[in-house]
């Protein structure tokens, strides 16, 4: 086949395209920009592209994966956390905690972690910041994807309009925007912020032609919140001077949700976490075509329990992973995640959580050209080792750190 400039032909003894079944012994040919050109049997590619010098690979190839939950703000706090008495009382050690780091130190374990990210296979994020101090992490480890701008109601308090104020803080970044990162505001959580500071965060979102993010349904005491006013959000508000009830819709979190006019926009916005959503919230999130993030080593630090994927599968849901930050997982690798999530349920195909890491996120964070090696796609390519030959999608599942080589960056 005629191409119209320098190509790679890149073989392995596996190829998983995540579109289709994993292949043996196949082989990828990307062009000099690292665009998918073909993907196909070692024999027949070799055949068909007789120019090209094949290249080897050691185990198996892979598009570069998608996390699509990191707060890399955060990462100074890593290890520093301890876990296990649920999310509001880790919230509060996480506002002391960073407090006692200078803008430098928390600029520099940003950056650290987000070459780490890449060192682990990560092509992609969905990071999420009060600030923009991690944005020169992102684009100092090239990476592409979306970053949620997150506004609470303390800041809205305090400046009298957060998504101004959010804009003020944009013009004043000194730094070149990256032309791969997607900026688009983004609310914490449904207890961080009032309603209308809400109903206008989703509108700005959609906006911008972008998916938003929120944390949601990750903790009983949010769902006791917003139900009937009690719990231990409700105790904390109340020592901030927020008004009683203010936050209270006497709803579940996905009908709150669609109340706001979350899902009015283009592209639904990502639910993180999701570890206490009800048979009513996960309809509703099928309905809206919703993704769901799972997060699952942060949610078993935190609160020692994990959303019911399976139920998440039965729906139908669009699936993404996310580390969340280093206060709460030991590191920012998805295959950290993948492993957990296949211990914990062992009854699902590996390659559900395979997705989940690359196709999953790419759809989530309308990243068209990731997540799958598959023709006109620049989704870099990963080779990733130990394989085994027989089932190579669960070895590489199960294995909390695989050899990572990178191929072609995305």
């Amino acid at each position: 086949m005629p191409l119209s400039h320098p190509a790679r032909l890149i073989s392995a003894p596996w190829v998983l395209p995540i579109a289709s079944p994993a292949l043996a012994e196949a082989a990828v040919v990307v062009d000099r920009a690292g665009s998918i050109v073909a993907v196909g049997p070692r024999a027949q590619i070799k055949l068909e592209f007789v120019s090209l010098t094949e290249e080897r690979a050691q185990g198996a190839l892979l598009p570069g994966l998608v996390n699509s939950h990191t707060h890399l703000e955060l990462s100074v706090l890593a290890g520093r956390l301890p876990g296990g008495q649920g999310l509001p009382d880790w919230a509060v050690q996480v506002g002391r905690a960073t407090a006692g780091f200078s803008a430098e130190q928390r600029l520099d374990a940003a950056r650290r972690a987000a070459l780490a990210a890449v060192a682990a296979g990560t092509a992609a994020v969905g990071d999420v910041g009060n600030s923009l101090l991690a944005v020169p992490a992102l684009a100092g480890a090239g990476l592409a994807g979306g970053f949620f701008h997150e506004l609470l109601g303390s800041r809205d308090a305090a400046t009298g309009d957060a998504l101004a104020d959010a804009e003020r803080e944009y013009r004043e970044f000194t730094s070149p925007w990256p032309a791969r990162l997607a900026r688009v505001p983004a609310p914490h959580a449904l207890y961080s912020a009032g309603p209308d500071l809400l109903r206008r965060i989703f509108a700005a979102a959609a906006g911008t032609g972008h998916a938003t993010s929120i944390h949601v349904a990750e903790g009983q005491d949010e769902i006791q919140l917003l139900r009937d006013g009690t719990g231990r959000w409700a105790e904390i508000l109340a020592a901030l001077q927020v008004p009683a009830g203010s936050r209270t819709p006497g709803l579940n979190p996905l009908a709150y949700l669609e109340s706001l006019g979350a899902f009015a926009g283009e592209r639904p916005p990502l639910l993180v976490h999701m570890v206490c959503a009800s048979a009513e919230d996960i309809a509703l999130t099928q309905r809206h075509r919703a993704p769901v993030v799972l997060c699952p080593r942060s949610n078993l630090h935190i609160g020692g329990r994990l959303p019911d994927a399976r139920a998440f599968l039965a729906a139908g849901l669009g699936l993404a992973l996310g580390t969340d930050s280093l206060g709460s997982s030991p590191d920012l690798s998805l295959w950290g995640e993948m492993a957990a999530l296949a211990a914990h349920f062992p009854d699902v195909a590996p390659e559900i959580w395979l997705r989940a890491a690359t196709a999953g996120g790419a759809a989530a964070l309308g990243l068209a050209a990731l997540g799958a090696l598959a023709p006109g796609k620049r989704p870099g390519i990963i080779d990733v080792t130990p394989a085994d030959m027989q089932a190579p999608c669960a070895s590489l599942v199960a294995a909390t750190s695989p050899s990572i080589r990178w191929v072609v960056r995305s």
